[in-house]
């Protein structure tokens, strides 16, 4: 535990940034005029609840001032938005997904991704980028190639003898619900292997998920056997770690991905000009602003990575993980 003149001497110089005088009840008043110096008077305007909330989380005595620990905890959560590690992760933008398999069986917009997500590897000022994969083996339980390897549910309405590509059925053992699908992004073939005309960075990061053939994962976040997380190895410390999510696809494993980050406690971001969806869908919007998510344009996002500035929808989020620290 830090010493009270720590505490005190942390929160005058993070206030002093914003002309504000710490030796003057901080209450409510003051936090919304700081927000808007941090963020913008529109962002603001819009966001009040979520200015209101904030502010809630860190007055635990509910006195409507901040003092002592409150404040000092309020100021780590400006110096955490003031100073965070931007992180980008790549989903699947594999051969595959983009000119192999899945273009011939009817998606035909995965290669849009590439230039855009090009376009905010060269602009933006990332701490990491990290490049996930899905990984399969050839026995991976999601291909329809391989139903013959194990039981159905009695109680599957699709059987092996009707079922067909893209048709959903409950496997017996593993218990699970599976859709059917081609077979794709095979370990070590080329239909796995990142798109050719996808910029790689070389101090960039590399992560296959979906390597268990009785477990199908749309998510980066995956556990493996030991039930750690692989990605969580990858990335810094949860209280100052900015995600940003762009790829393929965002209805399903870019979305996974980022409502597990959110469940996680990270600030996310989903870079909607960067990704596409395989059935294009508003609620897939709504899902990802209900559970935290900032969606956001390249353009505006390469503004909150390279010109300092920030996003209330983000530090919102970022306040929720402060507060369990």
């Amino acid at each position: 535990m830090a010493s009270a003149g720590f505490l005190w001497l942390f929160s005058i110089d993070i206030l002093s940034k914003f002309d504000i005088d710490a030796k003057q009840p901080f209450n409510y008043e003051k936090f919304q005029t700081l927000c808007v110096q941090l963020f913008s008077a529109d962002e603001v305007k819009e966001n009040e609840w979520r200015v209101q909330e904030i502010f809630k989380l860190f007055d635990a005595n509910a006195d409507s001032v901040l003092v002592n620990e409150e404040l000092f905890r309020c100021c780590k959560w400006i110096h955490m938005i003031m100073n965070p590690i931007n992180i980008l992760l790549v989903i699947d933008v594999q051969n595959d997904f983009v000119v192999g398999t899945f273009q011939k069986y009817g998606f035909k917009h995965g290669l849009e991704v590439v230039e855009p997500i090009n376009r905010i590897l060269k602009e933006g000022h990332w701490d990491d980028v990290i490049y996930v994969q899905d990984w399969h083996p050839e026995n991976h339980i999601s291909f329809f190639d391989n139903l013959a390897m194990r039981e159905l549910d009695p109680k599957s309405e699709v059987t092996k003898e009707t079922a067909k590509l893209f048709d959903t059925v409950v496997f017996l053992q593993p218990h699970l619900t599976q859709i059917l699908l081609p077979k794709h992004c095979v370990q070590n073939t080329w239909g796995a292997e990142l798109y050719n005309g996808l910029l790689i960075l070389p101090s960039s990061k590399r992560l296959h998920k979906g390597q268990n053939p009785e477990k199908d994962i749309y998510s980066a976040f995956e556990k493996d056997e030991q039930s750690s997380i692989k990605l969580e190895k990858l990335l810094s410390a949860v209280e100052r770690t900015f995600l940003y999510v762009c790829g393929l696809t965002y209805d399903l494993c870019v979305k996974e991905t980022c409502l597990d980050g959110l469940q996680l406690g990270y600030p996310v971001a989903v870079i909607e000009d960067c990704c596409r969806s395989i059935k294009p869908n508003e609620k897939t919007t709504e899902s990802y602003i209900e559970n935290g998510a900032l969606v956001a344009h390249s353009n505006r996002v390469l503004s909150l990575v390279n010109e300092q500035k920030h996003s209330l929808v983000m530090a919102h989020q970022a306040a929720k993980t402060a507060n369990k620290h």
